[in-house]
């Protein structure tokens, strides 16, 4: 082959012609948040705010509301819902979660009572915080449940969910009981009083706290072990992990006693029985709205931020 012609020129390559650009399509609208209302229907006052609030999510865009229950005894182990507001007090979350079984759904709690911690806001503080709800600028707080084992010396074994505490206490005629109190197996001390409270962080706030217990922030894991007017006075509360499992036992022939899960199911007692509590294997998540704190609540449910009274019993 020849050396190559220097006067040839070389074809020109033809460049492609780019495609026109394409505008990227919008995202997807996000389905809207449903809501599902609960409550203790038997407050005429809660059935006044259910409709207020249902007609306020109905004019909110981004929620949808899911339905209405106010019944007391409905299964609620599967709603078709992302949250639901449940109002009521205290009380009447304690008894949405034991009706939840296994599968909560995400609860926000609606104060129509009194005194709160866990159905901490008010409705019309409730009202501000619908375009947070819609916009999902929210956050799920798992907190921590127990389940209560009883073993007794005749008859079949039960088992109990709660939420805020166990309490093993003195019942009709109200004589002083005897308590035998295990942790892991190891004997710990045997109270004499008028009971004794195994409770989670949560229930800490509860009847604990009136019994003279430790505050513990809702994200501890450990449990409470708090005696109700103790017949010795060095029998102080106890905390220790919630990894471990309490066992405690009423002792002493003739003496009633009584099985109280969260203040609302009651189980009379015999000598001997078995009262065994564990961490609960599924949390109850709640959902916090931005600005929430614990301390606030605390703050603000307890009267810490309140100024002192000078003497004579009026406010400076």
């Amino acid at each position: 082959m020849g050396p190559a012609d220097p006067t040839h020129e070389a074809e020109p390559v033809p460049v492609p012609t780019p495609a026109p650009a394409v505008p990227p399509s919008p995202p997807p609208s996000p389905s809207p948040l449903r809501l599902v209302i609960l409550g203790n229907g038997t407050k005429a006052e809660v059935h006044a705010e259910a409709r207020t609030l249902a007609e306020a999510v109905a004019r909110t865009p981004g929620l949808e509301l899911a339905g209405v229950d106010l019944s007391a005894d409905s299964n609620l182990s599967d709603l078709p819902a992302g949250v639901a507001i449940v109002l009521g007090g205290d009380g009447t979350v304690l008894h949405t979660a034991r009706r939840m079984e296994d599968h909560p759904t995400p609860v926000l709690g609606i104060n129509v009572g009194r005194l709160g911690f866990l159905a901490d806001l008010t409705p019309a503080a409730f009202s501000q915080y619908l375009g947070d709800l819609a916009a999902r600028q929210f956050t799920i707080e798992n907190l921590m449940t127990l389940e209560c084992t009883l073993t007794p010396r005749q008859g079949p074994r039960r088992v109990f969910r709660g939420l805020n505490d166990a309490v093993i206490r003195a019942a009709p005629f109200f004589h002083l009981v005897d308590i035998g109190l295990s942790i892991d197996g190891e004997s710990v001390m045997t109270y004499r009083g008028d009971g004794l409270i195994i409770a989670t962080p949560v229930g800490s706030t509860a009847h604990s706290l009136s019994a003279g217990g430790p505050i513990l922030p809702p994200n501890a894991h450990m449990f409470v072990v708090t005696p109700i007017c103790p017949h010795t006075l060095t029998q102080r509360p106890l905390i220790d992990s919630a990894h471990k499992v309490y066992e405690a036992t009423p002792l002493g022939d003739g003496i009633s006693t009584m099985l109280v899960i969260d203040g609302q199911v009651q189980v009379p007692l015999r000598c001997g029985d078995r009262v065994m509590v564990r961490r609960g294997k599924t949390p109850f998540p709640m959902v916090r709205l931005p600005g929430h704190s614990f301390y606030r609540t605390l703050r603000d449910k307890l009267g810490w931020g309140a100024l002192p009274r000078p003497e004579g019993g009026l406010p400076a």
